[in-house]
């Protein structure tokens, strides 16, 4: 007799159980699923555990008056097994140029080539060393916005990375020369 009680009250579950299952749900609960806003992300950027390079602390920073260009800085982190050499970038603000910068004896200057991360570790993109420029803003970066960065790779291919905030930070102790056609000036 227990085990006839113990089989129907398994039974009972079962049916409970797939009553509620997705695939037995009524035409106009499935229909609203269908029409209904995805949770599930759909942006372009990459999870930072799935990324080739992800970002440690990363920071924009935010616009300074009467000046068009700012600096991107953060930790690159390279979760592949080979070395990733990162020739420039772009961003979702409106600007004249992007470029990568370093500072050589005090004066920054555009990188050629860009940098390398080494496989498995990372580089620092920091005031007075290498960084990546936003150059001719056409529009301020206020602290607390988020900008979209996408690195270009060597081998052509690109990573997006996870948005940026941006804050305002004190300016690193470079020299940026004359204010030439190219705007550096202090950024």
């Amino acid at each position: 007799m227990k085990k006839i009680f113990a089989a129907g009250a398994l039974l009972s579950s079962a049916l409970v159980l797939a009553a509620c299952s997705p695939a037995n749900q009524s035409d106009s609960t499935a229909d609203n699923a269908a029409t209904a806003p995805s949770t599930t992300a759909t942006s372009t950027n990459v999870q930072t555990t799935d990324a080739v390079i992800s970002t440690e602390n990363a920071v924009v920073r935010a616009s300074v008056e009467g000046s068009d260009m700012t600096a991107v800085f953060a930790t690159l982190v390279n979760n592949s097994e080979d070395d990733v050499n990162v020739t420039g970038f772009s961003a979702d603000v409106d600007a004249a140029s992007f470029e990568i910068h370093e500072v050589v004896d005090g004066v920054m200057q555009e990188k050629p080539g860009g940098f390398v991360v080494p496989a498995g570790e990372s580089i620092e993109l920091a005031p007075g060393g290498d960084h990546m420029m936003i150059l001719g803003l056409a529009n301020p970066i206020a602290a607390g916005d988020e900008v979209a960065v996408t690195l270009q790779l060597a081998d052509g291919s690109e990573v997006a990375l996870d948005p940026i905030p941006a804050r305002t930070i004190a300016a690193g102790d470079e020299d940026y020369g004359n204010d030439d056609a190219e705007g550096h000036m202090s950024h």
